[in-house]
């Protein structure tokens, strides 16, 4: 039975109240546990902007990012049954996406950062502003320039993501939310997940927890807090979910590679949380091990100010989330860790690193 220092974890909860108490950030909840659940979880501030509902265990939040190793998950449930292959082109089952220096992008490419795809579309925003359906979406990357050759760099990329997603939807009879549904979120008692968030929830006193961008222009018709943009469920970072929820969906993954049954076999587990990157052989010599990648999972890059703390190692792989969210797993010592803010997040200064090596410290 894995424990933790008390007085250590009562330090990094300290610290997150602090972030509230100085008004940096307004909404947090956070987790840590090891493969047999949650150990303890911390709430601070506010739901709503006017301050009227409290954060909790029923409070949901637009994750961002770490929607995408679910989609990864769901293309490689695809692959265990034999229905794709990481080795396939995209062409194969989207040919119009097939043009040119695009004819060379493969599955693989698009879960591992290294299709050569623009991370948004050059047009997203006015994409948005008008509504656009995900198909809309994929008809412009389907005829939209690579930023690279495929397999020549790491360049983080939403659009092959969306991509993952269409190729899901067409070789299957669900579309990505039903798939998503049926085979992790419900299986798993994920009952505050949802890729898309429904009407009634949407509509309820208790809608998802809202950004702090709500005084920027568009946030009411088609930024994060709009009901376009938390409907859409975009695949690259649309889905809505719990501190729980979330919790319960790392605990599950640990069990399953210390040996348990899950939603996916040990080995495909274990290919997505290894690094892809060393098959990738035109990389830049250093990339591989720099910035490693598995599939739809990010490694750690511990001194990099998009790694997820000096203090986890390398082995831990994990996600991070625009609006201000972070989920991590250590292998190594089985044990996880969940923040959701709703404080947009930069290129530098993530303070969830600050979170992520303080939870970690306290399992030693």
């Amino acid at each position: 039975m894995k424990s933790f220092n008390a007085n250590k974890l009562s330090l990094a909860w300290e610290t997150l109240q602090h972030w509230v108490d100085n008004r940096e950030v307004r909404a947090i909840a956070a987790q840590t546990g090891n493969s047999d659940g949650a150990s303890e979880s911390f709430y601070a501030g506010t739901d709503d902007a006017e301050g009227k509902i409290p954060v909790d265990h029923a409070s949901t939040f637009l994750i961002a990012s770490p929607t995408k190793p679910f989609i990864a998950t769901a293309i490689m449930l695809l692959v265990e049954e034999g229905i794709l292959r990481t080795s396939d082109l995209v062409s194969k089952y989207i040919p119009e996406f097939g043009v040119g220096a695009k004819a060379e992008i493969r599955i693989a490419h698009c879960l591992t950062h290294t299709s050569g795809l623009p991370d948004m579309l050059p047009n997203n925003i006015e994409l948005r502003k008008a509504g656009a359906t995900l198909e809309e979406f994929q008809d412009h990357v389907n005829r939209v320039d690579l930023v690279y050759a495929p397999g020549t760099r790491v360049h983080y990329q939403s659009t092959g993501i969306l991509t993952l997603s269409t190729i899901l939807g067409l070789v299957t009879s669900n579309s990505t939310p039903e798939f998503l549904s049926e085979r992790i979120f419900e299986p798993l008692g994920m009952t505050q997940t949802w890729l898309g968030c429904p009407t009634d929830v949407l509509k309820s006193v208790r809608p998802p927890v809202a950004s702090m961008v709500e005084s920027q222009d568009g946030h009411e018709t088609w930024g994060w807090n709009s009901d376009y943009w938390r409907t859409l469920g975009a695949p690259w970072g649309g889905l809505i979910s719990s501190v729980d929820d979330l919790g319960q969906f790392c605990a599950h993954l640990l069990r399953i590679l210390e040996g348990g049954d899950g939603i996916i076999s040990r080995s495909t587990l274990r290919a997505m949380t290894s690094n892809q990157l060393e098959g990738f052989r035109k990389l830049r010599a250093g990339t591989s091990s720099a910035i490693p990648w598995g599939f739809g999972w990010q490694l750690n890059w511990p001194n990099h100010p998009r790694g997820f703390g000096a203090i986890l190692p390398v082995e831990t792989f994990g996600h991070w989330g625009a609006t201000g969210t972070l989920v991590w797993m250590d292998p190594i010592r089985g044990v996880y860790g969940v923040i959701l803010t709703n404080e947009p997040m930069g290129l530098e200064d993530r303070r969830q690193i600050t979170f992520a090596n303080m939870v970690r410290l306290a399992w030693d």
